[in-house]
């Protein structure tokens, strides 16, 4: 099938959607009323469900008026289920027909908790989702999963949250920074030691909301900076005793997978342990590089641009391949909150993790100058190999009811090594052959970061009235030690040898920051709604940064000749001082705010390389205004407007004017007149959701004009060594986009999701003193189907296509077009006699790609398991991956001179048969329970 059909099929699908959709045009309405009181009952949740299964078909809320109407209904017979924290919950029955299209069921009559009723029995159903001020709150017993499903797997049937294949939670359209276990932090802030180790059979609520910072919690407004935040509230048998599970499995080509969570949760008291580790490449944290203050391990986190991922999944939905390659994992740690005495808030945790990718990658790339071009050939071989500690603790002491102060000091280790085996070939479109070579690099390198945040709070007597010193220091460092043997031949454009080198070479670095941020802010409320706020800030980073490199010597045997010209060492001096003032207004309706910050900046640099000093000395004055409003229509609904201003400054290695020659192809050199960037951003946010309906639409663009913008231009010559200096223009522009739409699709007892994400960029650069704009397009619409079958069935759709343009302007000829498809599949079975099916099929098509990358990539993963043992506390399962053998990783990605496509060994077929316990006597059950009975009497 073509693309072009694909895309018509989509259409066609949406058009019949639509009108099937039509044909569901039955209608409930009513009012909730307190008879008692005699006066409606205002936002009570309504849920409509059907009657036969109690399966959830719609939800709604009355108004200030006590009213409720829910339409789109199709024939059917329903049970509507009104419910409010402070009244009794109220069941009525009734039936959709041809005859009876629209129900009026005139008052609903609810009672209210408080008043004295004869014994009875009360079924107190909770419905699936509701409204408490301006959280959403789901009830997890209301979404059916897999037996051993963890908290993401969960999350992913929740209508508004979406979970990312990387792992990543988006709420209401933005991502999830925080996920707390009632409402404590949990490992830190990784989302995904949350999301990824605990078992969703523990949860009973899950909370949706945004958490202030804390100094709007300390003003009571909000200034624009709260973090989408997810509280995992546990069932009360959960906080009594020890819950959790462990699972070990083994399989083909020596594969391996265990991991264990072990829980025990009493009052404040929580305290976990969790632990990992598999060679299959699932992986239950974040890789966070600690070092990546001096470049560390990010060369192993290196993506392109424009790239479409092949991923495979294990059975609990981690992502089974994050990255592109074959690794091995190893982590474990524990995570310990209490509340000492009345005033101290205690967290901490530690986490340990080994983490060894290893990649084979096959690039190719086709450069180009201002009137001609050549290509380039690349295979890589790279084993990596770190081990990182991390330690965090907190204390929030509440010293009276006008002070507070907040101690967070975290504290990690990191031990990296790095082996890189590589060649390389250029030639002609002519084929005529050009320079090529070999390199085998290593390198190691240890080192240390420690953090400490402490934040002095005051309220005074007025409201709004309001005082904070915030102090932040980072001592960081490390040293390391690395090797490089190379040989190169230089070839002139007829393909003749002009000259050939070889480096063997050893190499010792070493580097540090010290670095710290003080923060001084004073609110004071001006009218009733409204508060003017000062702030005045102090930074300053220190860091250093030494290189010697030694050459062999062949007389004497030892690396013992000192290589000038890659040795070096510098100083660098990074310092600023603001002064702001922003008016901050909030009304029932809408909050807004407007400020201005005066800043200075200052950059010292020393640089000792080649035998000479370099000293730059750079100070830079701006003011920064900035603004905020936000609308809400109601508490479903708003719209954001932010516009703000930023500085970056150039580093010291774009100033100094030594050249680096550590990569003989890619010489960098310095440019003294560098001017800092200054960049003005607008972005704009729509977000609209109905929970009650599960409709939602979120939509937000980013507008980013950056002047002075930093950029390369490099110069080529005959033979490809390549020369790049850093230097600034005007004018570079960015605009992103993404739209999102849920809506409900009753007659399959689903929803279905649109989406589309788009950005263009506007950019330049230089190739041998010719100016080159560059302007790239990148838009991908997205189709998904969540369909509940039956209550033992459900299936999931997805079609999605990406489409990437670029054009350059010093040679149309090379503009590039490419489109990525992604077509994919998930069912769920239950089974008869506890057993369980699940199977996931994705089919990838890469086109318009370099020969040998056009590949259409088949994935197929089947899964069976059976729970058995008392209470259902065991289950074997035989999981199948890659069942056809196709998984591999292609990407293209596009660069100011380049064009390259990349094709990565990935991680293929094998089984793993496996064995989890649970140390609960609920055993593997599905999570929560959708309501229980309870007697109320005289």
């Amino acid at each position: 099938m073509t693309g072009m059909k694909k895309i018509y099929l989509l259409i066609v699908t949406c058009f019949l959607y639509s009108f099937l959709l039509a044909q569901k045009n039955g209608v409930v309405k009513g009012i909730a009323l307190d008879t008692l009181a005699k006066q409606p009952v205002l936002s009570a949740t309504v849920t409509l469900l059907q009657k036969k299964d109690s399966s959830l078909v719609a939800f709604s809320m009355t108004d200030n008026k006590g009213q409720f109407e829910i339409t789109g209904l199709a024939n059917g017979e329903y049970r509507l289920l009104a419910t409010h924290v402070n009244y009794h919950n109220t069941n009525v029955q009734f039936t959709i027909d041809d005859s009876h299209k629209q129900v009026n069921l005139g008052n609903v009559i609810m009672n209210d908790v408080t008043r004295v009723l004869a014994e009875v029995v009360v079924t107190a159903e909770a419905p699936p989702v509701t409204l408490l001020d301006d959280t959403v709150q789901y009830n997890a017993g209301s979404f059916k999963t897999a037996p051993n499903a963890t908290v993401e797997q969960l999350l992913k049937k929740m209508p508004g949250i979406k979970v990312e294949k990387d792992g990543t939670v988006k709420a209401q359209g933005q991502e999830v920074k925080k996920v707390l276990v009632d409402g404590k932090e949990f490992f830190g802030n990784d989302p995904k030691l949350a999301t990824r180790n605990l078992p969703a059979d523990a949860v009973d609520k899950v909370q949706v909301y945004d958490k202030m910072s804390d100094q709007a919690q300390l003003t009571g407004f909000d200034d624009g900076n709260s973090e989408k935040t997810i509280n995992l509230k546990l069932k009360k048998d959960k906080k009594k005793g020890m819950f959790g599970k462990v699972m070990a499995g083994g399989g083909t080509n020596n594969r391996y997978e265990g991991r264990f969570n072990v829980n025990s949760f009493k009052g404040a008291r929580q305290f976990s342990v969790i632990g990992m580790g598999n060679n299959t490449n699932a992986a239950g944290f974040s890789f966070m590089d600690m070092l990546s203050f001096n470049g560390g391990m990010s060369n192993m986190q290196q993506s392109g641009g424009g790239t479409i991922e092949i991923n495979l999944r294990n059975d609990d939905g981690n992502n089974q391949n994050d990255n592109n390659g074959i690794r091995t994992i190893w982590g474990g740690g524990f995570n310990y909150n209490n509340i000492i005495g009345n005033k101290t808030n205690f967290t901490s945790n530690y986490f340990y993790n080994r983490y060894n990718p290893n990649t084979e990658s096959h690039i190719q790339r086709q450069y180009f100058l201002p009137d001609s071009s050549y290509l380039y050939n690349q295979n890589a071989f790279s084993k990596n190999l770190n081990n990182s500690h991390k330690l965090n603790l907190g204390a929030d002491i509440q010293l009276d009811s006008f002070h507070s102060i907040k101690i967070s000091p975290s504290l990690g280790y990191q031990r990296t090594s790095t082996s890189t085996l590589s060649d390389y070939n250029t030639f002609s479109l002519a084929q005529k052959p050009g320079s090529s070579g070999y390199s085998n690099a290593e390198s190691a390198s240890q080192g240390y970061n420690f953090r400490n945040d402490i934040l002095f709070r005051k309220k005074f007597r007025r409201g709004g009235r309001t005082l904070s010193l915030s102090l932040q220091n980072n001592l960081n460092a490390s040293d390391g030690d690395g090797s490089l043997v190379s040989a190169n031949t230089y070839r002139n454009t007829a393909g003749s040898v002009i000259r050939t080198d070889s480096i063997n070479q050893r190499n010792t670095n070493s580097s540090d920051l010290n670095s710290y941020t003080a923060r001084l802010v004073y609110t004071e409320p001006i009218f009733k709604r409204s508060l003017l706020e000062f702030s005045v800030a102090k930074s300053n980073s220190k860091s250093t940064a030494q290189k010697t490199t030694y050459d062999y010597n062949t007389i004497s045997g030892k690396f013992d000749q000192l290589n000038d010209r890659l040795t070096n060492n510098y100083e660098n001096n990074y310092g600023y001082n603001t002064a702001g003032i922003r008016w901050r207004m909030q009304q029932r309706k809408f909050n807004a705010s407007v400020g201005v910050n005066w800043q200075q900046a200052e950059l010292e640099g020393t640089i000792l390389s080649n035998g000479k000093d370099s000293i730059i000395n750079k100070t830079f004055y701006n003011l920064l205004p900035n603004a905020r409003l936000q609308y809400n229509f109601t508490k479903f609904r708003n719209l954001r407007l932010n516009y703000t201003t930023s500085t970056k400054q150039p580093s010291v290695s774009q100033l100094q004017p030594v050249p680096d020659n550590s990569d003989p192809l890619n010489i960098k050199a310095g440019n003294a007149d560098l001017k800092q960037e200054l960049t003005h951003a607008v972005q704009l946010n729509f977000f609209s959701v109905n929970p009650f309906r599960n409709k939602n639409l979120f939509a937000f663009v980013n507008l980013r004009r950056t002047d002075n913008k930093i950029v390369d231009s490099d110069t080529i010559d005959s033979v490809g060594i390549k020369t790049t200096r850093p230097v600034n223009v005007d004018g570079a522009y960015e605009v992103t986009g993404s739209v999102n739409v849920g809506l409900p699709v009753r007659f399959l007892k689903g929803t279905v999701n649109f989406s589309t994400n788009g950005s263009y960029t506007k950019n330049r650069s230089f190739i041998n003193g010719a100016g080159n704009m560059i302007n790239t397009l990148n838009i991908g619409p997205d189709v998904r189907f969540e369909i509940n079958a039956s209550e033992k069935l459900d299936i999931s759709l997805t079609a999605g296509i990406n489409y990437y343009r670029t054009q350059y302007s010093l040679q149309a000829n090379l503009n590039t077009e490419y489109l990525s498809q992604q077509f994919s599949t998930e069912i769920n079975w239950q089974l008869p006699k506890r057993f369980y099916f699940n199977t996931e099929f994705t089919y990838a098509i890469n086109s318009q790609r370099a020969s040998g990358f056009n590949t259409k990539v088949p994935l197929w993963n089947a899964f069976i398991s059976k729970q058995f043992l008392r209470f259902n506390r065991g289950e074997i399962k035989l999981s199948a991956f890659d069942l056809l053998k196709q998984n591999i990783g292609v990407s293209r990605s596009t660069s100011q001179n380049y064009i390259e496509d990349k094709r990565v060994k990935n991680l293929q077929r094998f089984f793993l048969l496996s064995f989890t316990y649970s140390l609960t006597k609920n055993g593997l059950s599905a999570p929560g329970e959708a309501g229980g009975i309870h007697i109320i009497k005289r």
